[in-house]
């Protein structure tokens, strides 16, 4: 259940000369398309140079590296976003590719002032974690009055106001054209087409060369069937629903009916083989729960929440939700993002000197690792503060300090030589004395000795690093 490409069936179709062509040996180049560090994409130039014989190699590696869930393209432009695309059914064997993009939705019937209000806090969300800003990637924009001239005009309205690729919801064919003549060039995703629209849908999807929904209430043999006859009649750009229930048996036969798509897919359906849509938003649709002591709002936005964050781990690439509290998006975002983090790639951040604040020659100087997590932990619990400091963040390969210290890819001559990369004397400080992170205490005398300087024990948890440096800074000057 997991398609894995050996260096070694890579190998006999690169150029001999891999060197000259892309400054490292075949058998590395080999290797970084195998682990995905390079894309089979990134080779095309290179091929497309190289005698005619190389055309057919070319297309047999494209073939043998293509992802076994097709890659879907939705969007244009900066905003595009990508689908799909991943090989192995546990994160864990490999690692899972391209995050799932979250949609909220807006309806034709809002007033003008109700749309824009909505766009602009999808589009205003923003959650800092770990180095890097977490966003709402998508806008999906159902037809709720039945009209074809009302739809399309919404959509134009969207898209002048925002350049957020769009999902178009509506099963109704005239109302789907009119919002595709309003999204032309955006390539926006239909959605849906079913056993009873099929033709008409098909017409659309291949009229105006978009991707497309297709969905079968949770009937996976009568999905298998709309897939390969849209197939049969030209479209390939396909994305599945397999039906989204939040509740119950119903949420449990949702989550089989994704695991089932998934290993499919995997196990080289070629039917099969396609993105999978969610639907978390069918949470507020029917509330089996509605007569609890809570509010019924409250209910549908924690039963949105578990079934997004639910089915991004089995199996969701695509969803689409209503919510726009705090309280939802937090736990969304951050399941989608920790998911799709490669596992075999530690977080990380530049191994270098870094100020926080207008430090001088008085302020503390202090060392952590690269792991990114803990970096801007530390980072964000001094800047909190409001001190002044230097924090050197020690090149340990992506390793937190615990794990470095044990595995000793953090010693003193390690950070000596990063401070010494780092261009930093601390002979032009007043104390020359640097702070250790209680984790890393075994390495206090080694540092001494090595660097001649005073080295001190911080706190085991950066978040009593303030207070520390408040009860123990400045220290005595060396003499």
């Amino acid at each position: 259940m997991a398609k894995q490409v050996s260096p070694l069936n890579i190998y006999p179709l690169l150029p001999d000369d891999c060197e000259s062509l892309f400054g490292t040996s075949k058998m590395a180049v080999a290797t970084q398309l195998a682990g995905k560090k390079m894309k089979v994409s990134d080779v095309k130039e290179i091929y497309d140079k190289l005698p005619p014989e190389f055309a057919e190699k070319y297309e047999k590696l494209a073939d043998l590296l293509s992802p076994a869930i097709r890659e879907i393209e939705i969007g244009a432009g900066d905003k595009k976003i990508i689908i799909g695309g991943d090989d192995v059914m546990f994160r864990h064997t490999l690692s899972f590719y391209n995050k799932p993009p979250v949609a909220v939705d807006v309806w034709d019937t809002m007033s003008d002032d109700e749309l824009f209000e909505r766009i602009n806090k999808i589009q205003s969300f923003q959650k800092f974690y770990v180095g890097d800003f977490l966003y709402l990637d998508m806008i999906a924009v159902r037809s709720t009055s039945g009209n074809p001239e009302t739809f399309g005009k919404c959509v134009e309205k969207i898209i002048a106001h925002s350049d957020l690729p769009l999902i178009l919801c509506t099963k109704d064919a005239k109302i789907m054209r009119a919002g595709l003549d309003a999204a032309d060039g955006k390539n926006p995703l239909m959605y849906a087409c079913d056993v009873k629209n099929r033709k008409e849908m098909t017409t659309l999807a291949l009229e105006f060369d978009v991707p497309i929904v297709i969905t079968a209430a949770g009937n996976l043999d009568e999905t298998k069937s709309l897939s390969a006859t849209l197939q049969k009649d030209g479209v390939s750009k396909i994305v599945i629903d397999p039906g989204t229930a939040s509740y119950s048996a119903g949420f449990k036969k949702t989550f089989q009916n994704f695991i089932k798509l998934r290993k499919a897919g995997l196990d080289g359906d070629k039917d099969l083989a396609f993105p999978l849509i969610a639907l978390p938003i069918a949470a507020r649709k029917s509330n089996p729960r509605a007569n609890e002591k809570l509010p019924q709002e409250i209910v549908a936005d924690y039963h949105e929440t578990i079934t997004a964050s639910a089915l991004t781990v089995r199996y969701a690439d695509i969803m689409i939700i209503h919510g726009l509290g705090g309280h939802e998006l937090l736990p969304i975002v951050h399941v989608t993002d920790m998911i799709y983090t490669d596992p075999r790639t530690p977080s990380s951040v530049e191994p270098k000197l870094y100020q926080i604040g207008n430090p001088d020659s008085s302020s503390p100087v202090l060392f952590t690792t690269n792991f990114a997590l803990t970096y801007y932990t530390v980072e964000s619990d001094l800047a909190s503060a409001g001190f002044d400091g230097y924090v050197l963040a020690v090149n340990t390969g992506g390793l937190g300090v615990e794990a470095a210290v044990a595995g000793g890819q953090l010693t003193a001559e390690v950070v000596k030589k990063n401070f010494e990369e780092a261009r930093f004397n601390f002979e032009e400080t007043d104390y020359q004395t640097l702070v250790l992170p209680g984790l890393a205490a075994r390495l206090q005398n080694e540092i001494e000795k090595s660097m001649n300087i005073a080295a001190v024990v911080g706190p085991m948890d950066s978040g009593r690093l303030a207070k520390w440096l408040e009860e123990n800074w400045p220290p005595e000057k060396k003499t």
